[in-house]
């Protein structure tokens, strides 16, 4: 039995010693965006605390293609945190919103803050924004929380779904880019988990719903910012062959943000629940985010800054200067503030009310 799986079973012991764990009810959505598991005891799903709630903006992307095992990275132009705040917060007032529209009562944020055992947490959580890397898949996200919760990964891990549909930008020619689907079933890497403290976690959560008698809700919105792929080309490519293989060949880049299945999940843990956290709904398919001011540049990856990833071939270049283990970017991702919460929050809004459907009537 690995060192997690014991630290899980302890947790079971600690939080079931006391309370008979509840059984899982299947749900999905009345529009089939979430599916998953709650605890069967529907009263308590009524009433709800949000004792963790963070937005993972993936800042960083990088695919490798076939032709050469050339990177291909996009990046964030210097996101500012308060920025990023900003949208955490509105996303999580819009949920507060859509659960109390639909008949839920939502426990003051002041009134969850003030448990001693999510102080605990805030102990051994990471700060927001918080930074983690994952160099296996070349992906880089920020962590950031709402209303100074705790940003606490292990209860909102990445889910199982049956179907990805997160796909590189449409036209990209099939089985060129590699690695692809395994960021897309893993937007955030099993070694950021909190492995050490999961007992704490549990119980912890368990506690904040007995003292409230509520369910509390974990929840995570992954949002991926671009897309990449490669469509065009320059000139008359003739007789086929791999078009990453052409110094002639165009890159396209396109800004492409949504709300992403596996990454965005919402938990349930209550006094008496499964400590394991098997109670979680996911998101099944991604959800578009519109309204956001967005442009994409090609960097200039040149260290004297004298070429661009345009100039003198795209993909000599890039071959040249992006080589695995680089940090360069060939694109770089800028994002307007004005709007920027509001654009989150209204694109957001199908996700939240079909869990306030879930949460009235979980059948």
């Amino acid at each position: 039995m690995n060192r997690r799986l014991s630290l899980l079973c302890a947790a079971a012991c600690l939080v079931a010693g006391a309370h008979l764990a509840h059984a899982a009810t299947d749900v999905t959505g009345p529009q089939g965006l979430l599916k998953g598991q709650v605890p069967d005891n529907l009263p308590a799903l009524k009433r709800v605390a949000i004792a963790n709630f963070f937005v993972q903006y993936v800042t960083e992307f990088g695919i490798e293609m076939k032709s050469g095992n050339i990177v291909w990275t996009s990046k964030w132009d210097q996101p500012a945190p308060d920025q990023l705040t900003a949208g955490a917060n509105a996303l999580y007032a819009q949920l507060v919103s859509e659960l109390k529209a639909a008949g839920v009562e939502v426990v003051d944020a002041e009134q969850v803050a003030a448990q001693p055992t999510l102080a605990d947490m805030k102990g051994f959580a990471k700060p927001s924004p918080a930074e983690v890397r994952d160099a296996t898949l070349r992906k880089a996200s920020l962590l950031v929380a709402a209303r100074e919760l705790p940003v606490v990964m292990a209860p909102v891990p990445d889910q199982k779904v049956p179907t990805y549909f997160t796909k590189p930008l449409e036209g990209t020619p099939e089985r060129t880019l590699v690695s692809w689907e395994p960021q897309s079933k893993e937007w955030l890497a099993g070694g950021n988990i909190e492995v050490g403290k999961l007992v704490p976690i549990y119980f912890g959560q368990a506690k904040i719903g007995q003292n409230l008698n509520a369910t509390v809700l974990n929840v995570r919105l992954t949002i991926p910012l671009v897309d990449m792929g490669a469509g065009k080309t320059l000139g008359g490519l003739a007789g086929g062959g791999d078009i990453f293989e052409s110094p002639k060949a165009q890159a396209v880049v396109k800004a492409n943000p949504r709300f992403v299945e596996s990454g965005t999940v919402i938990a349930f843990a209550q006094a008496g629940g499964n400590p394991g956290h098997r109670h979680a709904v996911a998101l099944q398919k991604p959800v578009a985010i519109n309204g956001l001011g967005l442009s994409v540049k090609v960097a200039d990856i040149d260290p004297d800054k004298k070429s661009t990833a345009r100039s003198g071939g795209l993909f000599g270049l890039i071959g040249q200067a992006t080589g695995a283990g680089s940090t360069a970017a060939d694109f770089l991702l800028s994002i307007k503030g004005e709007g920027f919460g509001e654009a989150l929050a209204t694109s957001a809004t199908p996700i939240f009310k079909e869990l306030a459907q879930i949460l009235v009537n979980p059948k």
